[in-house]
């Protein structure tokens, strides 16, 4: 299992550990200088004491015999001549005044020599002798780190689950919500590190929340919507199921298609709706803007010919947004059905495509009879109907809307050309600013 007390753990015990090896070392090194810088004193003391026949003064007591520890050997000639050799069987060539490190007799030894008029005293001692001390010292210095060490691992291991418990706290409150309790977690008395953390998770939290209250909603509104026209078509069918001629027939059968279609068209404007809500994760991908808006106009030419409307494009720069295609087409699909629906017979539409500074301008211009400017902000909500007069299901600009946002754009509403009918600005970023 992956835990991050564990890992601290081990990342602080390891650091422990080297702490302690280099200490350790730094020890070592220094007692080994300062027992050579001892030891060379006290072998020139000891050549010195033989030169004037005097005993050697014993070192100051630390608490090792070094009398039995030093194996120092004294040898003294006179006249050339070995007179002398302390102990017997270390006897070493004679060496040059002064002091120096030989290789003698498979050993490393440090050497001093003094020379005086009478004689020439040679004092000697193997290294190894002196590393040997310097373990010791080393030792004594490491061993209360290492009696220390069980504690301080315990005294770490408490530290860092006192650390970690606000992480286990927010844990233990996670776990004991319902999966319908999507309140803000408690940020009290959060240390800095953990705090971050808990403030994405909120977010997360309202986000998620917002989310299905919106789907609540959008389930309700829908469910209600389609209670009316699915109510016609079951009302119509009774007439038709009763009807006793053919005209009879033949009207309940206009009626129930226009019910049936009704009903068709809220569900795939409901669909359109779901598939581009912003919750939605996202497909983009290069769109040729001006193509697809080309295509759609030329469907719905038909549709606005045979109502009398003059519908026709005039502009249409090439424009390449990074979108989703099928949201743009839902976006300008339903700019053009609206303007189709409420521009009376004579009237005209004009749509048209420009290709901005780092973005790109949908505009479609009716000579319907407009929205007066306290309506323009609420015809975007969803179902939201002007008046009985006004027919559709209130979605198309809810969708319209819902794209746009989709692609972080912007949609105004103001008035057609000479003050009538309704202008519709959409302008979205280009793909250098989305991708």
């Amino acid at each position: 299992m992956n835990s991050i007390s564990r890992r601290l753990l081990t990342y602080l015990f390891c650091g422990l550990t080297v702490a302690g090896i280099l200490a350790g070392s730094a020890t070592y090194h220094k007692a080994r200088e300062e027992i050579d810088e001892l030891f060379d004193y006290q072998l020139a003391q000891v050549a010195h004491a033989f030169s004037r026949h005097e005993s050697m003064a014993p070192l100051p007591s630390s608490g090792i015999n070094y009398e039995e520890e030093a194996e120092l050997a004294v040898q003294v000639w006179e006249n050339g001549s070995l007179s002398s050799a302390t102990p017997p069987g270390r006897a070493l060539p004679p060496q040059r005044e002064g002091l120096k490190t030989v290789y003698w007799g498979g050993r490393h030894w440090r050497v001093f020599v003094l020379r005086t008029d009478a004689r020439t005293i040679q004092v000697s001692q193997p290294i190894k002798a002196r590393r040997e001390i310097s373990v010791i010292f080393a030792l004594r210095s490491i061993v209360p780190l290492l009696v220390t060490f069980p504690f301080l691992a315990l005294f770490t291991w408490l530290c860092v689950g006192k650390g970690l418990h606000p992480l286990t706290r927010v844990a233990e409150e996670i776990s004991r919500r319902s999966p319908t309790a999507l309140e803000p977690i408690p940020a009290d008395d959060l240390p800095a590190e953990v705090l971050p953390l808990v403030n994405r998770l909120n977010l997360l939290l309202g986000r998620v929340a917002h989310t299905i209250e919106a789907q609540r909603r959008f389930v309700a509104d829908a469910a209600h919507e389609l209670r009316t026209p699915l109510a016609a078509v079951g009302l119509q069918q009774r007439v038709l199921e009763r009807s006793g001629s053919d005209a009879e027939r033949s009207e309940a059968l206009v009626r129930l298609k226009g019910g049936i279609d009704r009903a068709t068209r809220l569900v795939g404007q409901l669909l359109a709706l779901a598939r581009i809500e912003p919750e939605a994760p996202p497909r983009f991908s290069p769109v040729a803007l001006d193509t697809l808006t080309t295509e759609i106009v030329a469907e719905r030419a038909r549709i606005a010919a045979e109502k009398g409307v003059d519908l026709g494009m005039t502009a249409c720069e090439a424009v390449t947004v990074t979108g989703e295609e099928e949201a743009l087409q839902a976006m300008v699909g339903n700019l053009v059905d609206n303007a189709v629906r409420h521009t009376p017979p004579g009237g005209t539409i004009d749509v048209a495509v420009r290709h901005g500074e780092k973005r790109a301008v949908i505009e479609v211009v009716d000579s319907g009879p407009g929205i007066p400017p306290a309506e323009r902000e609420r015809v975007f909500d969803r179902f939201y109907r002007r008046g009985k007069d006004f027919s559709g299901s209130g979605l198309g600009l809810a969708i319209v809307k819902s794209a746009v946002e989709r692609h972080n754009g912007t949609i105004t509403l103001g008035e057609g050309n000479d003050g009538t009918g309704l202008r519709a600005t959409v302008v979205i970023p280009l793909h250098d600013d989305l991708i």
